[in-house]
This record gives structure tokens, sequence and C-alpha cells, in this order.
């Protein structure tokens, strides 16, 4: 078992390596939010500050390799998102498809329309938990998937198109307001803070301000605050301070999970959960019956806590331990390797953001930035965001008097620049 002061060492070293690596990113983007903060906002709290408390006061049962290895970890991936973020040339990739700028506010009532219609059934069907929504998101993890995540998607997606509306703050205050009601419903409070994390990035790269130190520390706070009232709302905190600190570290178990996966030899899936969790989880259960109830990440669930998998009301995550479960001692390789990739491709999206201004390319900054745009739980679902970002760009031409080609322009500003009407948008009719 690792002693606490090497535990102290080993958390405090791997957050000061993921802090410089967010000031290099600060620094390069010129404003200290920027796509690293949704990911740190919830990193911090859940990998650090929570296991710290936790552990000086319940103590660790993880062995050195195991505290060690998945500290490590966190901090590779984040200094391999830096370093990929920092390599992607400014050149702007451009793409085929044809795009326009003038619907996007109707465009936004219509998804908020269907996610409304398509979740009021399934609140219907549990008009009993109307007032307690955790216990519809607890009742609805098996069965309910279209409604529930399409549903999530939708309102997401109305968002971000009323972002980039050339309509009043009223209205898009109205669509913003029934997006964060509708996912309140949905019983999650992580949904409600991707709206969020949504509207923060949107300051950035859709308005194209920098945000400074102090600001930053004022908006963190703010959703900090947030996130005090979601719990204070949601969640039954205990008696006492022992059974507040047990409650709350529900919700900080990634890394003692992760740690519990290595410690106990689970025998290594060679991909399998990954791959599961990437391709099962999209195809509904009434077009494969035979889709196994516990696939991907929940089968550590189902042999580490079998009690909570068998109620089917979920059961604390994995953090790393899903990649480790797969490819062993390897996992940190794996996990640096998409976080070059994420970081690469973040970079690439931000820049064709800064020229084309297009909700399309936002969704994809987003995505990439790890705001949940997909509520699943599992996998990565890049090949997905790519599509929607696709529909979004063809969604945008119906109706519209103009229709534009990505621009010839070679490179994007070092500055973005406010968003571009139709009648200015760079590219060709």
């Amino acid at each position: 078992m690792i002693s606490l002061g090497l535990a102290d060492t080993a958390l405090a070293g791997s957050l000061l390596i993921i802090v410089l690596a967010y000031v290099k990113l600060s620094r390069m983007e010129g404003s200290y939010i920027n796509v690293l903060v949704p990911s740190l906002i919830t990193a911090i709290p859940a990998f650090y500050l929570f296991p710290w408390i936790y552990v000086h006061i319940f103590g660790t049962g993880a062995s050195q390799y195991a505290f060690l290895y998945v500290y490590a970890t966190l901090a590779v991936e984040n200094v391999a998102f830096v370093y990929g973020y920092s390599r992607a040339r400014a050149k702007v990739v451009r793409l085929p498809f044809r795009f326009s700028y003038q619907n996007f506010g109707w465009l936004a009532w219509i998804c908020l329309g269907l996610a409304v219609l398509i979740y009021v059934p399934l609140l219907m069907q549990f008009r009993e938990f109307l007032l307690d929504p955790r216990a519809i998101y607890t009742q609805t993890r098996t069965g309910f998937g279209p409604q529930f995540y399409i549903s999530s998607i939708l309102a997401y997606l109305a968002v971000i198109l009323v972002l980039f509306a050339q309509r009043s703050w009223p209205t898009k205050t109205v669509v913003i307001a029934v997006a964060m009601g509708l996912l309140l419903l949905h019983g999650s409070k992580g949904q409600v803070l991707n709206v969020v994390f949504l509207l923060i990035l949107f300051h950035v790269y859709g308005a194209g301000r920098k945000v400074g130190f102090g600001r930053t520390l004022m908006a963190c706070s703010v959703i900090v605050l947030i996130v005090v009232l979601l719990f204070a709302g949601t969640m039954a905190l205990g008696e006492g301070p022992r059974e507040m600190i047990e409650s709350i570290s529900q919700y900080s178990d990634y890394t003692r999970n992760a740690m519990m996966v290595i410690d106990q030899r689970f025998p290594v899936q060679y991909g399998r959960l990954t791959i599961e969790a990437n391709t099962l989880v999209l195809i509904p259960r009434a077009v494969m019956p035979s889709k196994p109830k516990n696939f991907g990440p929940m089968r550590l669930d189902e042999e580490f806590y079998p009690e909570w998998s068998d109620m089917d009301q979920g059961a604390p995550a994995f953090g790393a331990g899903v990649q480790y479960a797969d490819f062993g001692a390897l996992a940190i390789v794996y996990l640096a390797l998409c976080g070059l990739l994420r970081g690469w491709l973040a970079r690439v999206f931000v820049n064709r953001l800064k020229v084309t201004h297009h909700p399309s390319d936002f969704f994809m900054v987003a995505f990439l930035a790890e705001v949940g745009l997909f509520p699943v739980g599992t996998g990565w679902l890049l090949p997905e965001a790519l599509l929607v970002a696709v529909v979004l760009r063809f969604g945008s031409r119906v109706g519209a008097g103009k229709v534009y080609r990505d621009p010839q322009k070679k490179t994007s500003s070092p500055r973005p620049t406010r968003m571009l009407r139709p009648a200015n948008s760079p590219g060709n009719v």
C-alpha cells in the first residue's frame, strides 16, 4: 500500500504538470478560458481535490504502482493534448460540403421542439418522479436510450444554433433556459453543466473574446457555485461531515476504481471494452434484442460492483481503469496517442471556426474540449461527432438564399474575429 506522503507527492506532481500544460496553452491562445477549461473544471475536483481529502480521512488501499500509474496517466494525457494542439499547423483544413448562415434561429427552435417532444412521453410515463429527476435517470438506464440521449443531443444543438443566430438576447435566453430546464429533467447534473461550458467556449471561440486570468477565476467560481447548487438540490449528502464526504466521494472514485482494476489484475481484454463502448452503445435494443445488458466499461461494473449492476441504477466509473483493462501497462501509451489526436483535431477545428464562424465547427470544438454532447457515458464518438457536424452544415443550407464553400484562405488569423454575416462570409457562392 502506498504511503500517505508518496500519495500526496504523486497528486501534487501530476496536478502541477497539468497546470503547467494549461498555462502553456493559455499563453498560446491568449485566453485563460480555452479548450482545456471544461475538462479541468471537472478533473481537478474529481481526480485531485476530493481524492486527496478522501485519502487523508479514509486512507487508500491502492498499491504504490497503481497509484503512481494512474496519476502519471492523467498527466501524460493532458501534456499530449497540449503538445498535439501546439503542433497543428495554422493552415485551415477545407471540407467539401457547402453551408449557409441564414437559418440558425428556426433550426434552434426545431431542435428544441423535437427535444421536448421526444422526452415528454418518458416524463409522462414517470410523472411521479417529476420533482425528483434523478429517479427518472436511474429508472431509464436500460431500454430508453433513443428518448433520453437523442433528446439531450437535440437540446445541445438548440443551444449551439441559437448562440450563432442573428436573434435578440431575450430570444436566445429563452431557448437556452428551456434547454437547461429540459436537461435538468433528465436527472443528470453533468448535462446542465455542459450548457455552461458551451456558453464559456462560445464567448472565446464563437464571439472572439479573450479572457484574462482574473476573469477566468471569476467564471470558474460561478461554475463551482452552480455545481454546488446542483449537488445541494439533487443529492442526499448525509447527516454529518463524514457521511457528506463519503457521498461526494462517489463522484470522485474514478482514480480509486482505476487503481482497483490494476491491483486486482483484471484479465487484459485486448481492446474489447473500447470496441464495445464505441459500437454497441449506438445500437438500440429494439434493433438488437440480444444486446447485452452490460458491455464495454459496464463489464467492470459487473465484475467489481455486481450489486449495483444488478439493480441497474448505475455503478461507479473506472476512469483510466477501462483502458488498463483493455491494454494493460500500455494503456498510458494508448491514452497519450488519444490525447495527441484530440489536441491536433481541436486546433484544426479552432482554426476552421476562426474563419468559417459556423456552428458545425463550434460543435466539433466543444466535443474535442470534452463537453459531453453525447451523454451515453461510454466511448469516444468521434465519427458520430463528425457526422453531426456535416448534418449541421447541410441543415444550414435549407431555405437559405446564399450558400458558401469553405474559404480559400490558407491560414487562420491569430485572433478570432466576430461571427460573419451571410453578406460578408468567406467563400464562394
